[in-house]
């Protein structure tokens, strides 16, 4: 039999098992949930007693015994003692870049202490992988690792002098590539840099191997050969229910990347099969979107909402267009290789952005930008200024996504624009003891979220995987202690969230970001049965034992969602036949 034979049989058992397992436990029946705290989401409402969903809607919640009175019979949940709260919502992630990178070699700075452990790890990766084709791996982080110098072109050639090798950091904003995987994708020292992107050359004009940002990844990323048939959809079907048992009932692809030819078309594929772990949404890169496209329904399969861009880069990786320059440090000169007086480029003329921006402004799209440092952030708000000038929209809900140093002045511009905000948490947990190398004083107001909400907005947080692993408790407790993992001491105390504020931000505001707020985020008589039964009470709950909430159950539309994931090792593919059919072989 085939590997694409074997694909696509493991693919088929997954849905269909799925199917076979979801639909006796919640469809047309009537539930009621009780016997624990339940947390609506709703601010200042009264803690009920029971949940009654029908038809995988709500249709009361209130007393127990005035619901069992109206409910016709309905099957009792006991939740027994664990907490009913609303499902979560990620409206910033990369599901098909998560699922095809979970394959690749890992020398992350979460698994790896130092550069001889990542060297180490690459090393075995290389004798075990590749099936005859590529190396990929993932997760180089010198921000994270103190001595974790990047590698020379020499170097990557002595590890893969017969395979073509690319690493990618965990950003994704910088990759380093052996010569051979130069060769395929065709970059030379004679290559022009594509926009936004660099091919980084050495004072004599030799490539050494680094190439940095999106647009440039992009070339030598498209190089790989494509996969079976099958690989990226069981791949996905996979990454969801990697959400779903973290939390998740709703994400939201920011850009649907690392899924081949046609990444929207394998998300709508998994998310027709009528088992998929999460609701999908998506906005498309602008090549993704037709010329003549409007937004699809929120209703429909996957449905194309919006398109992204990205303004400027990764502040770990000197892309970051911040208004004043990066801090001269050991970590910004020796590890980052940057000057003194480094500012990030900006990817985007600004007239051409404006165009752009105006034509999916037009059509209905919403709009959602990649901006981390105030000059990119000031670069999408003229554009967003002029263009509703031109062509007056209401309720647009453009976002501007990470915000590390946005200012005060800037939040309250974008308010009064109407634009919405969304914040990668994550950088403070992961990363929050390197910031004061690389921005100085400005970290006392890295990641504003309290600053967002003081100024109106319906503020949101993500976790941008793979940029950093899934966890939604240890982002909701980030925002209520703002401590780093490397450290015991808040960073920018005075932008803590109160564990209301907390909960809002990944439920009813990511919903309402989403257009999604009369449909979930919140426990309300109508909406979704989208909800969680978790270990304890995240209003309640110390901060510092949140990240510790277990999720018992995920359901979706009053249905439980099965989690369990179909890996490849129990079909007899191991790690180097997976990885040949992922990045070729």
């Amino acid at each position: 039999m085939t590997i694409k034979r074997i694909i696509s049989l493991v693919l088929l058992v997954a849905l269909v098992g799925g199917a076979l397992w979801l639909k006796p436990a919640g469809a047309g029946r009537n539930l009621i949930f009780t016997g624990g705290p339940i947390v609506t989401g709703v601010r200042g409402a009264a803690e009920p007693e029971a949940v009654w969903v029908q038809n995988g809607r709500i249709v009361a919640i209130g007393a127990l015994a005035e619901i069992q009175a109206i409910s016709g019979g309905a099957d009792t949940i006991d939740l027994a003692g664990n907490t009913l709260m609303p499902g979560l919502i990620e409206p910033h992630t990369h599901p098909l870049a998560t699922a095809t990178l979970g394959a690749a070699i890992d020398v992350s700075g979460f698994t790896n202490k130092s550069r001889a452990e990542v060297i180490e790890s690459l090393k075995a990766g290389i004798a075990g992988g590749g099936n005859g084709g590529w190396i990929v791996a993932f997760g180089w982080d010198p921000v994270m690792l103190a001595d974790l110098t990047a590698p020379t072109l020499e170097e990557l050639d002595a590890l893969s002098p017969d395979k073509p090798m690319i690493i990618l950091t965990q950003m994704m904003h910088d990759a380093y590539a052996n010569s051979l995987a130069l060769e395929a994708a065709g970059i030379t020292a004679s290559s022009p840099n594509p926009q936004g992107g660099i091919f980084v050359k050495d004072a004599d004009g030799k490539l050494t191997g680094t190439v940095r940002e999106v647009s440039a990844i992009d070339v030598l990323m498209g190089s790989l050969p494509p996969p079976p048939v099958g690989a990226h959809a069981l791949l996905l079907d996979n990454q969801f229910k990697k959400y779903a048992e973290a939390g998740y009932t709703t994400i939201a692809v920011l850009g649907a990347v690392g899924g081949g030819d046609d990444p929207v078309g394998v998300m709508k594929q998994v998310a027709a099969s009528g088992t998929a772990a999460v609701r999908t949404l998506i906005y498309g890169l602008p090549t993704q979107i037709a010329a003549d496209a409007t937004p699809e329904s929120r209703a429909g399969t996957a449905p194309v909402i919006g398109v992204k861009y990205w303004m400027d880069g990764s502040p770990f990786a000197g892309g970051a267009a911040f208004k004043d320059p990066y801090v001269s440090s050991d970590l910004v000169k020796e590890r980052l290789h940057l000057k003194d007086g480094h500012i990030g480029a900006l990817n985007h003329d600004a007239d051409d952005y404006f165009e752009t921006f105006a034509d999916f402004h037009k059509r209905g799209f919403q709009v959602a930008t990649h901006v981390q440092g105030e000059l990119a952030v000031d670069r999408v708000l003229d554009a967003i200024e002029a263009v509703l000038a031109a062509h007056p929209r209401a309720d647009h809900r453009h976002r501007l996504e990470h915000n590390a140093l946005i200012t005060t002045a800037q939040l309250q511009r974008a308010a009064a624009l109407g634009v919405t905000t969304s914040f990668f948490i994550d950088h403070l947990y992961f990363y929050g003891h390197a910031l004061p190398d690389l921005v100085g004083d400005r970290t006392a107001r890295y990641m504003p979220v309290k600053a967002a909400l003081d100024a109106g907005h319906k503020a949101t947080v993500h976790t941008d995987s793979p940029s950093s692993p899934i966890g939604a408790f240890r982002a909701m407790q980030t925002l209520r202690m703002r401590t780093p993992q490397q450290g015991n001491s808040p960073l920018a105390e005075a932008q803590k969230l109160t564990p209301q504020e907390a909960l809002e931000a990944m439920t009813i505001n990511a919903a309402w970001q989403l257009g999604l707020e009369n449909e979930t985020g919140s426990l309300e008589i109508g909406k979704r049965a989208d909800f969680l039964i978790v270990s304890q009470n995240p209003l309640t709950v110390e901060d510092d034992l949140l990240q510790e909430t277990a999720v018992i159950a995920t359901w979706l539309n009053g249905q439980p969602v099965d989690t369990r994931t179909v890996t490849p090792t129990s079909i007899g593919l191991g790690f180097d036949v997976l990885w040949g059919m992922v990045f070729g072989g």
